[in-house]
C-alpha cells in the first residue's frame, strides 16, 4: 500500500499537479537574469508618450528617432493614480499608458513603474515634506486608511495589466525611491529608518494580500557621493521584500565625479547582489539637457563600465518643460554620440531583447 501511494505521488508530481507554479514576477526575474548575460538594457522614462518636440504620438520615441531602435525598458509614472484621477502628474492618461505598457510588453520589452504619490497628510505633492506623513500612514496612524485605499488603487491598476490574451504582464515596481535624500515626504529627514522600512514592507504585504503575483520589487536610494554599503542599505526592508537593487544617479557637477559615483554605486550593488543571485540596475540617470556632446560614450558608459546592471533608465524628455530633458533627441548635440553609444554590443535596445525568454 505504501509503495502504491509513493508511486502515485511521483506520477502526479511528474505530471505537474504537485509542481509549484511559476508566478509572472518569477518568470520576469528569470528572464531578466538571462538577458543580463547578454548585456545591459537601455530604457527611457515616458518614451512613447512624448519627446522634446512632440507629444501624444503614441508609439514614437525620441530614442528611436535618433538610433533607429526603441528603448528595451519603458519607464512609466503612476503618481496621481492614488487620487483616482485619469492622468498622472505629467499629464499622461492612465488608459493610454496601459495601452503602451501592453504594446511594449507584447513586443518583448520590459516595463518599470515609478510612483510620486501626493502627500497624504496635507494634500500637497510628493515634494511637499510637511505633516509627518510616513508616521501617519502606518498602522494606527491618522492616514492609515487613506494609504490602504491608495495601495488598493495601485494594486488594481498593476493587477489589470494583461496581454490581449489575458496573460498577466509582470512589471518592475519602484515605490518610495530616493529615500536617502530628503526632497520627498518619505525621505530621510521626514521619518526614521524603521518607519521607512515599515512603509515599504506594508506596501509589499498589501499587494501580496490582494493576490498580485506580477510585481518585481525594486529598492532604489539616490546616489550619494561618499556612499558606503551601510548607508546604501540603511533603509533596506530586507531580502524578503526586494527582488532588485537600484540607484538613481544624475550628473550635477563634473563628468569625472559622475563616473566615480557610478563606479562606487555599481560596486556596492554588485557586491550585495552577486552572492544572492539578485538583480541590480541604474534606475534613473541623465544630465539635464545633455550639454556634453560626448556624454553617453565619454561619461555614462564609463560610469558602469566593468559591471553589467540589468538596465540603465534615462529620465524623460518633457515637451513642456525644458528642465526635464535627459535623453537623446534628434536635435540635441549629443545625438551623434548616442548613435555610437547604441552600437555597443553590450547595450540592448528593444530589438536586442525581442524573443529572449
Amino acid at each position: 500500500m505504501k509503495k502504491t501511494i509513493l508511486f502515485f505521488a511521483a506520477l502526479l508530481s511528474c505530471s505537474g499537479l504537485f509542481a509549484k507554479r511559476t508566478t509572472p514576477a518569477e518568470a520576469l526575474i528569470k528572464r531578466l537574469k538571462k538577458i543580463q548575460k547578454a548585456g545591459t538594457m537601455i530604457g527611457h522614462q515616458d518614451a512613447f508618450f512624448y519627446g522634446t518636440t512632440w507629444k501624444w504620438q503614441f508609439g514614437r520615441s525620441d530614442m528611436q528617432d535618433v538610433c533607429g531602435d526603441a528603448p528595451a525598458v519603458l519607464g512609466c509614472e503612476l503618481g496621481g493614480l492614488e487620487l483616482g484621477v485619469d492622468k498622472n502628474i505629467d499629464g499622461v492618461p492612465f488608459d493610454r499608458m496601459k495601452e503602451q505598457i501592453v504594446r511594449h510588453a507584447t513586443q518583448g520589452g520590459v516595463v518599470t513603474l515609478s510612483w510620486h504619490p501626493a502627500n497624504p497628510a496635507n494634500g500637497g505633492n510628493a515634494w511637499n515634506v510637511e505633516g509627518d506623513a510616513v508616521k501617519k500612514v502606518l498602522p494606527n496612524g491618522a492616514e492609515y486608511a487613506k494609504m490602504q485605499l491608495w495601495l488598493e488603487r495601485m494594486a488594481q491598476f498593476i493587477g489589470s495589466l494583461q496581454t490581449k490574451g489575458g496573460k498577466p504582464i509582470a512589471v518592475i515596481f519602484r515605490p518610495w525611491h530616493e529615500m536617502s535624500g530628503s526632497w520627498f515626504w518619505w525621505g530621510a529627514k521626514h521619518c526614521t529608518t524603521e518607519e521607512y522600512k515599515q512603509l515599504f514592507r506594508m506596501t509589499v504585504e498589501k499587494f501580496r494580500q490582494l493576490g498580485l503575483t506580477n510585481v518585481v520589487w525594486n529598492y532604489s536610494p539616490g546616489a550619494d557621493g561618499n556612499d558606503t554599503p551601510e548607508h546604501f542599505f540603511s533603509f533596506y526592508p530586507g531580502d524578503a521584500y526586494v527582488d532588485m537593487l537600484g540607484v538613481d544617479l544624475y550628473q550635477f557637477s563634473g563628468s569625472e565625479e559622475f563616473i566615480r559615483q557610478g563606479q562606487l554605486e555599481m560596486k556596492i550593488m554588485y557586491d550585495y547582489a552577486k552572492p544572492r543571485g539578485m538583480l541590480y540596475a541604474l534606475t534613473e540617470t541623465g544630465y539635464r539637457n545633455t550639454p556634453d556632446p560626448q556624454w553617453f560614450t565619454g561619461t555614462l558608459r564609463k560610469a558602469f563600465a566593468g559591471y553589467r546592471p540589468s538596465y540603465v533608465l534615462l529620465w524623460r524628455n518633457a515637451w513642456d518643460n525644458p528642465e526635464e530633458n535627459f535623453g537623446p533627441a534628434p536635435e540635441k548635440m549629443c545625438a551623434d554620440d548616442f548613435r555610437k553609444f547604441a552600437k555597443d554590443i553590450l547595450l540592448l535596445f528593444l530589438n536586442g531583447v525581442r524573443g529572449k525568454k
